[in-house]
């Protein structure tokens, strides 16, 4: 029999144009809360709630490090003190009329601007729900529920203005002993990086050279902007990146960052929209937030990374799916969205096409070397940033460089052109990177294994670690529907036609 095999949904990556979500997205693994108001501040719940104290951080003694990295490495905001802080082993718990009860547990860490918290176990019940909150009751975070589970357990909640913050915690009375909590990683944050407790002139640290994105300077590039996010790394460290859209289409949550920003992307915060409201500096919201990622594809030539964010990004987030280009030509003019120094979003301008370079030691011609800036510049903290050419598609991502306002010249993107189509090895590619193992399919199309989560459907599966390749016989074809990286819960697979 002449089987034909197609490979439907494993391309995802690829075409040049933009996208804006305007449909629904699905149910969310997320940072995406629930809002609501903590039960304590409407009942009198009574109790004393323990206070963990974090030993004293040397400020002067990170910032001294600080000084010595270079841009091509993630800007640290925060010094992390690793805890283990469980429902079990501290705070306290409180009985409640309704038969639930009531964990309550506050953090102080002396100076700090923000706190923030990442999480080695979250796993929430249904009915259960986490806020998070500071001394003055002014900033308020939650409901976090179930609906953040996320497949590995792992969990992170954004800044909290202030050097305390409280966590409160219900569980209902047909959930009691079910929720588990447990936070390994206390991040005290020693620079102001989200303009807490600053004037309005003087938000982050970035270089007074830099334009707000909301400038009129940046009125051409209002919908990029939506898909260009912060990235909390581990709690303490920031790089920048954006969304990309694909050939499908379909509003997957692929993200561009650069490689030497990874190390824990189960561990990271996505913040969209951090940006002042116009051309002045103001703050913007940090609450617009997705919390998790998974790998799907790097290498170091180019120093590209493309991460699949955990959930959709939220419609009330208003994303865009930025467009590319993967030809290597130069653009007439080129420029950068992103967040210098952990800033609000900002905007730089090249007028003059980049020539082909290298930069610390990666191939010949794999980068955009940008000669001076001539509006704006980029910062520790901008790695991984977009830059983008004049037809508002994406040609690489920041790597590294010297430009500061002070000295406004050499930054280097590794190209998506590279990043495209760089190396032999199936991992470091964003092509259909499985064919090879997927092609044995048209020879023998009932090889695969019947889906262990979804036994009486139709589908087999092709493992190609650590990717799984779902797929179904119809006919004379054998369809290839869906891929999922083996970190994730898979969702049921689509019916297919012969389309």
């Amino acid at each position: 029999m002449n089987w034909r095999v197609f490979l439907r949904r494993i391309s995802r990556w690829g075409g040049g144009a933009a996208l804006t979500l305007a449909l629904a997205s699905g149910a969310a693994r997320a940072q995406i809360s629930s809002g609501g108001t903590p039960i304590s501040f409407s009942q009198s719940v009574g109790g004393e709630v323990p206070t963990i104290f974090m030993p004293p951080t040397d400020v002067a003694a990170y910032i001294a490090e600080d000084a010595q990295q270079a841009k091509d490495a993630p800007y640290r905001f925060g010094a992390p003190h690793d805890v283990h802080l469980t429902l079990g082993n501290s705070g306290a718990w409180t009985e409640l009329a309704d038969g639930g009860h009531l964990w309550r547990l506050r953090i102080a860490s002396q100076g700090a601007y923000s706190l923030n918290l990442v999480y080695d176990r979250y796993v929430l019940p249904e009915g259960a729900t986490l806020f998070l909150y500071n001394d003055h009751r002014d900033q308020v975070i939650g409901a976090f529920t179930s609906a953040n589970n996320w497949i590995d357990g792992t969990f992170l909640t954004q800044p909290v203005a202030g050097d305390a913050i409280t966590l409160e915690y219900y569980e209902p009375a047909n959930a009691r002993g079910q929720g588990e909590l447990s936070v390994f990683r206390v991040v005290h944050a020693y620079r102001n990086v989200f303009g807490r407790a600053r004037t309005l002139d003087d938000y982050g640290d970035s270089g007074t050279c830099n334009n707000n994105v909301n400038c009129p300077v940046g009125a051409d590039w209002q919908e990029q902007k939506r898909g260009v996010a912060m990235i909390v790394d581990g709690g303490f460290r920031l790089c920048t990146g954006s969304l990309v859209n694909n050939t499908a289409n379909d509003f997957r949550p692929f993200f561009l960052t650069a490689n030497h920003c990874l190390g824990g992307e189960t561990g990271w915060m996505f913040m969209f929209n951090y940006e002042s409201p116009g051309c002045t500096n103001q703050d913007g919201p940090t609450n617009q937030t997705v919390v998790n990622a998974v790998r799907r594809a790097n290498n170091s030539a180019s120093d590209f990374a493309l991460l699949e964010l955990s959930s959709n990004v939220p419609l009330s987030y208003n994303p865009f799916f930025c467009g590319w280009s993967r030809v290597d030509s130069p653009a007439t003019s080129s420029v950068c969205i992103h967040h210098p120094e952990g800033d609000i979003k900002k905007i730089s301008f090249d007028y003059e096409a980049p020539t082909s370079d290298t930069w610390a030691g990666t191939p010949a011609n794999s980068h955009w070397h940008i000669l001076e800036w001539d509006d704006g510049t980029t910062e520790p903290g901008s790695s991984g940033s977009p830059l983008f050419d004049q037809n508002n598609r994406i040609t690489g991502q920041l790597h590294g460089g010297q430009a500061s306002c002070t000295n406004n010249v050499n930054d280097y993107f590794g190209k998506f052109a590279m990043s495209w189509d760089h190396g032999t090895a199936a991992a470091s590619r964003l092509r259909e990177r499985a064919a090879v193992s997927l092609a044995r399919l048209a020879d023998y199309p009932e090889s695969g294994r019947v889906l262990p989560e979804f036994p009486d459907l139709p589908f087999r599966e092709v493992v190609v670690p650590p990717y799984r390749f779902f797929y179904r016989v119809k006919d004379d074809d054998v369809w290839v529907v869906a891929a999922w990286h083996s970190a994730q819960r898979p969702g049921e697979p689509e019916d297919v036609g012969r389309d």
